[in-house]
C-alpha cells in the first residue's frame, strides 16, 4: 500500500540550475576564485552547501567555507524567487498525485527557502509538509531532513517512497528503508542513480503518476 510519497527538491520540484549556478560562482569570484561553466556546476546541485563548498574551493577549512557560503546566500536570497522555475508539468502531476495520496518535500535546501519557492509556484497545498535544513552549517545529512518529514506519516517508514535525483536522496531514504523513484530531469545521472541503488528511474515528473499506481498495486516492474 502506497502511504505517501517524499520529494527532494532541487533538480526533481524545480529548475534551479540557473538560480545556485550563477549564486555559486558569485561566491567563487567574491572568494578570488574563477567562475565555473554552468554546465559542470550540475553535480554540485543537491549535497548539502557545505559539501559543495569544499569541492568547489578545494579546501574544507571552515572559515573560508563559511565565507564562501554567506556570499552565495547573499546573492541567493535575493533572486531565487525571480531565477527559480518549475519542473516540467509540476502543477498538474502533483495535484493528480495528492488526490492519490499523501505528499511531502524533504531537502537539503534550507527550509526557509524551500517553503517560499513552493508557496511561490502554487504548490504548496498538495503537500502536507515541507522540511529541510535550518541555515545552521552543521552538514546536516539527508537522512536527517527525512526524518523529520516522517512526522507527516505518523513517524512510519512503511509504504512511502522518495522521488529524488541525486546519490544523496536515494543513500538518506535507504537509512529508513525507504525505496527511491530516481528522476532523469534533475543534476544526476542513471548511473550514479543506480550506483546509489534507487529502486527504479523515471523520465520526468510526467512519468511518476503511472509508474506509482503501479507501485502502490505491487506489480513486477523489473
Amino acid at each position: 500500500m502506497l502511504r505517501g510519497v517524499l520529494f527532494d527538491l532541487d533538480g526533481v520540484l524545480i529548475d534551479s540550475l540557473s538560480s545556485i549556478g550563477a549564486s555559486l560562482n558569485f561566491a567563487l569570484a567574491a572568494v578570488g576564485r574563477p567562475p565555473r561553466p554552468l554546465a559542470s556546476l550540475r553535480q554540485r546541485i543537491g549535497p548539502p552547501i557545505e559539501e559543495t563548498a569544499a569541492a568547489l574551493l578545494g579546501t574544507d577549512d571552515p572559515a573560508l567555507v563559511a565565507r564562501f557560503i554567506a556570499c552565495y546566500r547573499e546573492r541567493y536570497a535575493a533572486t531565487y524567487l525571480q531565477e527559480t522555475v518549475p519542473a516540467a508539468g509540476l502543477r498538474e502531476v502533483l495535484a493528480e498525485l495528492a488526490a492519490m495520496t499523501t505528499l511531502a518535500v524533504a531537502t537539503s535546501k534550507p527550509e526557509v527557502y524551500a517553503r517560499e519557492l513552493v508557496a511561490n509556484l502554487g504548490v504548496g497545498p498538495f503537500l502536507n509538509v515541507v522540511c529541510g535544513r535550518s541555515l545552521a552549517l552543521d552538514a546536516e545529512p539527508k537522512a536527517a531532513v527525512i526524518a523529520r518529514a516522517l512526522a507527516a506519516f505518523d513517524g512510519e517508514a512503511e509504504g512511502l517512497v522518495m522521488v529524488g535525483d541525486r546519490s544523496h536522496d536515494v543513500v538518506g531514504a535507504a537509512v529508513h528503508g525507504i525505496p527511491t523513484i530516481g528522476v532523469l530531469h534533475g543534476m544526476g545521472s542513471a548511473e550514479e542513480l543506480r550506483a546509489a541503488g534507487a529502486k527504479w528511474l523515471a523520465d520526468d515528473l510526467r512519468a511518476l503518476p503511472r509508474l506509482l499506481r503501479a507501485i502502490a498495486r505491487g506489480d513486477d516492474l523489473f
